[in-house]
C-alpha cells in the first residue's frame, strides 16, 4: 500500500511538472516537454495521459507550417474561473476571469462610504452583476481582492489603512462569509504592482516599483520577478503622515497638495483643476506643480535607494496626471540619486489593482484546482 501511495503520489508530481511547462509556453510537443523538463518520454506521456484525464490539457494546433507530425498540447483554462475585486474609495471595482486570467466580464458598484458593511455589501452586489449574465459558466474557484491598507499575511485583518473604519477587519474572513468563496486580501497597491507585471509597464522587468498617488501614498514593489510584501505586509509604506496628522507636509497626494496649494493661491483647487492650470502655464500653478514634481521625485528616490530598483511605473489619480510633469520629476531625481531609476506613467488606468488581483487569482485558482483535478483523475486510473 505504501509503494503504491508513493508512485501515486510521482505519478501526481509528474504531472504537474509537465503541466506547469505547457502553460509557461504553450502549445508544446511531448518532445518539447522532455526536453523543458528533462523527464524521459515515457514519463511524459503517462504525465500527459493523466492531465488528458483530467481534462487540464488538449490538443492544439501546431505552431506554424513544420511540425513533422508532433502532436502538440496546451492548458485549457475555461474549467473554472475567478473573481477580482479592487476596493477604493468611491467603487468597488470587480472582474471575472478564467484561469489563465483573461477577463470576461467587468461590474463596478459605487459606494458611499468605506464601512465594512457598505463594502462587503458592494463585494457581494458585484459578485452578484458578474454571475448573473454567466450563463452554463463554471462557478468560482477563488477571490481575489486588493484593498487600501497593510493586511496582516497570516490573520487577513486590516492593520493600517487611510479609511479608519476598516481598521482592524478581519477582511479575508468576512469576504469569504460574503461570497461564499475562499478568498485572498492584499494591499491594493501590492497587486497594483502585480499588474503590472503581468500586463503593464513593469512586463519584463524583474525589479521595479508601482508608486500609487492619489488620496494617499503608496508603493508596491516586485524584486526578481516576485511581490515584495515584507515580513508584516507592509513593505512599500512610503509615505506614513506623523501621529494626529492626516497626511505628511511634504507629501505628493492630493490632500496635502490641495492643502499646500490653497494656502499659496488663497482658494481651493481640484487636483485636475491645477493640472489643467500648469498645462495653459498659469506661473502659480506651474511653480505648484514644479513643487509636486519634487515631492514625487523624493519619495521615488527613497525607493531607490533601498531597492535600487530599474523602473518605478506612476499610478493612481495624481500618479497618471503626473504624464505632464514627469520631465521635472526626472530632473528633480537626478539631484537625489547617482543612478536614477527609468520612469514610466501606468497605462492601465483605472485598473491596476483589477488587473492584478486576476492575475493572483489566476495563479491561485489554477493550483487548487489543477492539484484537486488530477488527483482526482490519477484516483479514477488506479480503480
Amino acid at each position: 500500500m505504501a509503494q503504491h501511495a508513493t508512485l501515486a503520489t510521482l505519478r501526481e508530481i509528474n504531472a504537474s511538472v509537465v503541466l506547469t511547462a505547457i502553460r509557461a509556453d504553450p502549445p508544446l510537443s511531448r518532445a518539447e516537454v522532455s526536453r523543458r523538463t528533462g523527464m524521459t518520454k515515457p514519463t511524459v506521456a503517462n504525465a500527459l495521459d493523466l492531465l488528458l484525464a483530467a481534462g487540464l490539457v488538449r490538443q492544439a494546433a501546431p505552431p506554424g507550417e513544420t511540425h513533422y507530425g508532433a502532436v502538440y498540447f496546451e492548458p485549457v483554462h475555461t474549467l473554472a474561473h475567478v473573481l477580482a475585486l479592487d476596493i477604493g474609495t468611491r467603487f468597488v471595482r470587480g472582474a471575472i476571469c478564467d484561469l489563465g486570467g483573461a477577463m470576461l466580464a467587468r461590474h463596478d458598484q459605487r459606494i458611499a462610504d468605506s464601512a465594512p458593511e457598505t463594502v462587503l455589501a458592494a463585494a457581494k452586489a458585484v459578485h452578484d452583476g458578474l454571475l448573473e449574465g454567466g450563463g452554463d459558466r463554471p462557478g468560482l474557484e477563488v477571490a481575489v481582492a486588493g484593498v487600501p491598507g497593510v493586511v496582516d499575511p497570516r490573520e487577513g485583518v486590516i492593520r493600517e489603512s487611510n479609511r479608519a473604519e476598516l481598521e482592524g477587519v478581519p477582511i479575508r474572513a468576512r469576504l469569504a462569509e460574503a461570497l461564499g468563496v475562499p478568498a485572498e486580501v492584499e494591499n491594493d497597491v501590492t497587486l497594483a504592482a502585480v499588474g503590472e507585471h503581468a500586463s503593464g509597464a513593469g512586463r519584463g522587468v524583474d525589479d521595479f516599483a508601482f508608486l500609487s498617488i492619489g488620496a494617499g501614498v503608496g508603493a508596491g514593489l516586485v524584486l526578481s520577478g516576485r511581490p515584495h510584501r515584507g515580513h508584516r505586509g507592509a513593505a512599500g509604506e512610503v509615505d506614513n503622515p506623523p501621529p494626529g496628522q492626516e497626511f505628511a507636509p511634504d507629501s505628493p497626494s492630493a490632500d496635502a497638495l490641495v492643502s499646500w496649494s490653497a494656502a499659496l493661491l488663497g482658494e481651493r483647487r481640484t487636483p485636475e483643476e491645477l493640472f489643467a492650470a500648469g498645462r495653459a502655464g498659469e506661473p502659480k500653478a506651474v511653480e505648484i506643480l514644479t513643487e509636486q514634481a519634487r515631492r514625487t521625485a523624493v519619495r521615488i528616490a527613497e525607493i531607490t535607494k533601498v531597492a535600487d530598483v530599474e523602473l518605478v511605473v506612476l499610478g493612481g489619480g495624481i500618479g497618471l496626471a503626473s504624464a505632464d510633469i514627469l520631465g521635472r520629476i526626472e530632473a528633480a531625481l537626478a539631484v537625489l540619486v547617482r543612478r536614477p531609476p527609468r520612469l514610466a506613467v501606468s497605462g492601465l488606468g483605472d485598473a491596476p489593482v483589477l488587473v492584478g488581483a486576476m492575475a493572483r487569482g489566476a495563479q491561485l485558482g489554477w493550483e487548487r484546482f489543477t492539484t484537486r483535478r488530477i488527483s482526482e483523475a490519477a484516483v479514477r486510473s488506479n480503480t
